[in-house]
């Protein structure tokens, strides 16, 4: 897939801009706070109708504009598409295929891209929200199940909720559409990090000369080791709801499902949370993020866009060509930088300067 040209309006600090892109790479130079990554936030919005960074729709919209707009010619499969999104203070986004309405779950099926920022090593040291939110975010691009799935587990919980705060007394109904949905979701993330653990493994021993990077799902109900056993997995979910009833009913919030999953990475042996470095939990970030690519790369079928922000600013030489080795043959790529990029990179692509808000191609 490639992204043929962007036509941005009242999106973080661009007022306006129309941009063309080539079909390998792209490259954006600017000062720190020009809006470099905010270009890149605007790619994957258009593609996948969220931000990378999680941040909501208000937050993007420039300030004393009341609305942005995002349309770009995407090619899909050789064919031709124009992607629209929009979102209104106060209102709801609108998303355009062709100028037919459309949801963030059609952009999910038809799209695919990984966003690789340097605020990435909070996936491995931030909240456990953190993990979960990168996990549903790239696992659903792979699986249209595993997103129809997550929402509507998100709704059956925010029903259940709903619940436990009211004064209604009677027993929750929505534990069983919770064991439904969950199962599924636990799962599939199960096997999502079974398979990016061993590529992004690889990766990171190659960038780090040889050190041992570790993933391991800790779901909030056990679901065993080895083979994953559907009727054992709910079992121990309604046992485990059973016995958080009570606490739940006090607490008015439910506290038992995928919601409150977790994640554990180790780096040489040590919790990444507590003893990581800051560079070995920025490469380990990296290594996570070509994974992700490798893994959509080949449960797509085609080369995901690649949206690389910072990304060589932290890394000496040795690394930055471990790096660029590693990406392999991707598709079509957009990165930011306020310094040099790599010779190998620099010389086959497109460059553009960003300067307060405003694009020029060189």
């Amino acid at each position: 897939m490639l992204i043929k040209s962007l036509k941005i309006v009242s999106f973080r600090n661009f007022k306006s801009a129309m941009l063309d892109f080539a079909e390998g790479i792209n490259i954006f130079y600017g000062k720190n706070g020009d809006g470099k990554s905010n270009l890149l936030e605007a790619i994957f919005v258009l593609l996948l109708g969220r931000s990378p960074r999680g941040a909501n729709d208000a937050v993007m919209v420039k300030e004393n504009a009341g609305i942005y707009r995002l349309e770009g010619q995407v090619e899909i499969d050789g064919h031709p598409h124009i992607i629209a999104v929009a979102y209104q203070i106060g209102g709801r986004k609108r998303i355009t295929i062709d100028k037919t309405s459309a949801k963030i779950s059609d952009l999910f099926e038809k799209n695919t891209a990984v966003s690789a920022l340097p605020a990435d090593i909070e996936i491995l040291d931030g909240p456990p929200a953190k993990r979960r939110e990168f996990i549903n975010i790239y696992l659903a691009q792979a699986s249209q199940r595993y997103l129809a799935n997550l929402s509507d587990y998100y709704k059956v919980l925010a029903q259940k909720n709903a619940h436990l705060k009211s004064a209604n007394e009677q027993e929750t109904p929505y534990d069983e559409l919770l064991v439904k949905h969950g199962v599924f979701v636990m799962r599939e993330r199960k096997n999502f990090l079974g398979a990016i653990g061993v590529i992004a493994a690889e990766h990171y021993r190659k960038i780090s000369a040889g050190q041992e990077l570790t993933i391991a799902y800790s779901p909030s109900v056990h679901i065993g080791d080895e083979q994953i056993d559907q009727t054992h997995i709910e079992k121990n979910f309604r046992e485990k709801l059973f016995r958080y009833r009570e606490r739940e009913k006090i607490l008015k919030t439910a506290l038992v499902g995928p919601h409150r999953d977790e994640v554990n990475f180790e780096i040489g042996g040590f919790a990444a949370r507590t003893h990581g470095s800051r560079g070995e939990l920025r490469t380990a970030a990296i290594s996570l993020k070509l994974a992700v690519f490798e893994y959509l790369k080949q449960v797509r079928k085609v080369a995901p866009i690649l949206l690389l922000d910072e990304l060589f600013g932290e890394l000496d030489t040795n690394r930055r060509d471990k790096l660029i080795e590693s990406f392999g043959e991707f598709g079509q790529l957009f990165l930011t930088t306020a310094s040099d990029v790599p010779e190998n990179l620099s010389k086959k692509g497109r460059h553009y300067r960003i300067e307060k808000g405003i694009v020029n191609a060189e």
